[in-house]
């Protein structure tokens, strides 16, 4: 099997997301988290198997159904206890999701992890707890915290922060660990996301620029700085910056899809074509798929 040919059976994060009904972020976040395992890396994109795509659809009913990542991590290392076998319980097991609760199925009914039926999970463990519950992101770094915490350590907290709604105070967070790390194509592109949730298109862009420059190989970076100059007016630039994504990796499918539009956006609807058909090639059970088809229709008309 060609690398093009397994490709086309994966799933990006954006994909993914768009499955589940969740932000990409928060997918690349329960990545971090280890909640999802990629199958694969290719140029940094990571790629999920259809497996993945279940245990997404599940994180993401959590999600929705009110469960922070504590609560959510908290039942994860029961169901880990109690399966210490399985590595992975959610994509091994056979659970089922009751409002912000995992439940184990048997054949006398729904269980916890221990035993009992229908156990409460009101009362998870707690884990380690971020300095914004003591001090604001802002009171944390003026006290000089930043300076004696590990960066990881700092990163995490950004994680944890990002999680719980506060966007300013991971960012702050975030950019003291790179302060203290130094240069960090990864951190970069996690900042550039954040800063692009924000709406601060142009820091983005150059937290984008920035990854790529630490790492030219970097191209969900190159990708996503392509859309973000898109936003900005900026089309040629735009076009470049995935024309860039495709030459490091030619079966990217987010890549091709992305140019395709933009490219239909600018009246070259056969160089869009092109890349429209391309896409289906290498991700023909995109959830963009349909819409890939209905763009070569309207083209052909």
């Amino acid at each position: 099997m060609t690398e093009s040919e397994a490709t086309c059976r994966l799933y990006t994060a954006a994909m993914l997301a768009e499955l589940s009904g969740v932000e990409t972020w928060r997918i690349r976040n329960w990545q971090r988290r280890g909640w999802l395992q990629a199958c694969e890396q290719q140029h940094r994109v990571s790629y999920f198997d259809f497996a993945e795509v279940a245990v997404a659809r599940q994180l993401a009913q959590l999600h929705q159904a009110g469960a922070a990542p504590k609560q959510i991590q908290a039942q994860l290392r029961k169901l880990q206890r109690a399966a210490p076998d399985v590595a992975r319980p959610m994509a091994e097991l056979s659970v089922v999701l009751d409002g912000r609760q995992i439940l184990l199925r048997s054949d006398s009914g729904l269980i916890e992890p221990g035993g009992q039926k229908r156990f409460e999970f009101d009362g998870d463990e707690a884990t380690a707890e971020t300095p914004a519950t003591i001090l604001s992101p802002a009171q944390f770094l003026a006290s000089g915290g930043a300076s004696t915490t590990p960066a990881a350590t700092l990163a995490e907290w950004a994680l944890q922060l990002d999680e719980q709604g506060d966007l300013p105070g991971a960012l702050d967070l975030l950019r003291a660990a790179l302060a203290a790390n130094g240069p960090s194509a990864e951190w970069s592109f996690q900042l550039a996301e954040m800063l692009y949730r924000q709406g601060d298109l142009s820091a983005a862009r150059e937290r984008y620029y920035c990854a790529i420059e630490l790492d030219e190989d970097f191209v969900e970076a190159r990708a996503n700085l392509g859309c973000v100059l898109a936003e900005l007016g900026q089309s040629e630039l735009a076009v470049a910056a995935l024309e860039g994504a495709i030459l490091h990796h030619p079966n990217y499918a987010d890549a091709h899809y992305h140019l395709a539009r933009l490219l239909d956006e600018a009246a070259q609807a056969g160089d869009a074509e092109t890349h429209w058909q391309r896409f289906l090639e290498l991700a023909p059970e995109s959830p963009w798929a349909e819409e890939a088809l209905q763009r070569i229709e309207a083209a052909r008309l």
